[in-house]
């Protein structure tokens, strides 16, 4: 019996194996830059123009054209700044393991596909408890 099981565990890594180390370049970005760059894929952005009718845009929105130059902070997974800054993003704190960076949502998607970078992380406030 603990022979079956063996073989049956061996049989499971080696086929779950081939699919552990395939990331797509839309996974290594935050959720929260997937939602904005989805959203600015789709087009329902909309600035003062009346949408369901009557009713006016709601507060907070924004054209697709300042969407496309509005700069982000965020947090790169990368050992290789130089990489990034050679790309025409700026870096700001440089870790040995990531950096801070102000990139658009285009250059989000540039950095995923870069081999260097492992992930791209929205920033968050912390608060004391």
């Amino acid at each position: 019996m603990n022979n079956k099981i063996t073989i049956l565990l061996v049989l499971l890594f080696f086929y779950t194996l081939p699919y552990a180390q395939n990331i797509k370049n839309e996974d290594k970005i935050d959720p929260v830059f997937r939602s904005l760059i989805s959203t600015y894929k789709t087009k329902k952005i909309a600035l003062n123009k009346k949408c369901l009718g009557s009713k006016p845009a709601a507060k907070g929105s924004v054209l697709k054209s300042e969407l496309e130059r509005r700069i982000y902070d965020c947090i790169v997974y990368t050992k290789s700044a130089k990489t990034l800054k050679d790309k025409g993003i700026i870096v700001g704190s440089t870790l040995p393991t990531f950096v801070t960076a102000r990139a658009t949502l285009a250059q989000i998607e540039q950095m995923a596909t870069m081999e260097e970078v492992t992930y791209i992380e929205a920033p968050e406030t912390n608060y004391p408890n």
